[in-house]
């Protein structure tokens, strides 16, 4: 079915995101695991911290014992209801409000399809003990509904950092063009009414739902690899180069990192290039599960992976790549009845030291991926270093 305007394609968005509400407003959801209130305590010292300590237990365990399931969305739902009546009218006026407030230290990027914010040093998880899933739903709340107003469209972001994941800042992000992973599902908010309504407009979207499908298989095609399902250089490059322009602004190193799979070649000389595509699948998506979700991956060549690790200096990208490195070694894919394990080889570079652009600092890994391999299989080499293995 061919995609006759730009309008059918807005259309099907909306229904598209309708349809998705009904359903995950009829999917049951797990109680989130928040903040224990000894944690909270022990975690807010001193008399100062008392006001802290009540805004915590407050969002953290009175209202997750009020609204159980429903509690992130309500908090999420409010601060955005909240948001409209501060009068920020610019990214800065939301910048200055997050540091007048003590809510922590706000960066935001925002283009024609990505939004991307960090919040530094956050007042309401930093330095509580990591419950496994983020908890910033107010200022989420708050972000997505000033970002609405400066922009003029719909924001919504998901959690993908947070001190409750383990990590050391909270980020919010989202893409205008995915639609699979970035629309908030309310579960067990919507009274009985809405959900009908809801469930009458998602009878409207089959052919909506067909036209916005067929976007999304061409945007697939052109932008991923068909064999991994990773991005393919191309669109790997457009993001890498947004987070080139990111740090450049803000002082920051983004790695840039080459791997090669060690003796791959004899993979398919043995069992055939079936085989070889097999490994090939099982080693990405494996690999994939190791970076965070703020990386970039690519499949580059034949047996080739480019990374881009955005805020990572050459100490921590070899950190970072040799615990990656040892979980793939561990890695073993079954072919015909043979286990196959498979290690690889890396090599760096790194912005700002080693270069200014996309398409020189992954000549540059390249290069020195090569000079590693050299050396022998599992290696990590950087540009402005000597190779560790």
């Amino acid at each position: 079915m061919a995609l006759r305007s730009q309008e059918e394609v807005s259309l099907a968005t909306v229904f598209a995101r309708t349809l998705r509400n009904v359903i995950a407003i009829t999917t049951s959801e797990e109680r989130r695991a928040w903040p224990r209130v000894d944690d909270i305590l022990a975690h807010t010292p001193g008399d100062a911290g008392a006001p802290l300590a009540l805004v915590r237990l407050l969002q953290f365990a009175v209202l997750p014992e009020l609204l159980g399931a429903s509690a992130g969305p309500a908090i999420y739902l409010a601060s955005k209801q909240f948001s409209r009546s501060l009068g920020i009218t610019s990214i800065q006026g939301l910048k200055d409000w997050f540091r007048r407030m003590g809510l922590g230290e706000l960066e935001v990027e925002v283009d024609e399809e990505r939004v991307l914010v960090k919040l530094h040093q956050c007042l309401s998880c930093r330095h509580l003990p990591a419950t496994g899933t983020p908890v910033c739903d107010f200022e989420r709340g708050v972000v997505d509904g000033v970002l609405e107003q400066v922009t003029g469209t719909e924001v919504l972001t998901k959690e993908t950092l947070c001190w409750a994941l383990g990590d050391t800042v909270c980020q919010f992000e989202g893409y205008s063009g995915d639609q699979a992973g970035y629309l908030y599902r309310e579960n067990g908010f919507h009274p009985d009414a809405q959900r009908r309504l809801l469930a009458q407009l998602a009878e409207q979207a089959e052919v909506a739902l067909d036209n916005l499908r067929l976007l999304h298989e061409r945007r697939q095609h052109e932008t991923r690899d068909p064999l991994t399902g990773l991005l393919n250089f191309r669109a790997l490059a457009e993001r890498a180069a947004f987070e080139l322009a990111r740090a450049r602004r803000h002082g920051r190193s983004v790695a840039f990192a080459m791997l090669d799979l060690d003796g791959f070649q004899s993979v398919n000389e043995t069992h055939g290039r079936e085989a070889g595509d097999e490994v090939l699948a099982h080693w990405a998506a494996a690999l994939t599960a190791q970076l965070r979700s703020c990386d970039l991956v690519c499949r580059y060549g034949a047996d080739e992976f480019l990374l881009v690790l955005p805020e990572t200096a050459d100490q921590q990208a070899e950190v970072a790549l040799s615990r990656v490195l040892a979980a793939m070694r561990d890695l073993a894919v079954e072919v015909r009845g043979e286990r196959l394990a498979l290690t690889a080889t890396a090599g760096v570079a790194s912005f700002p030291e080693d270069g200014d652009a996309v398409e020189e600092l992954v000549a540059k890994a390249a290069t020195t991926m090569y000079t590693a391999r050299a050396g022998g299989p599992g290696r990590v080499a950087f540009y402005s270093g000597p190779a560790r293995g």
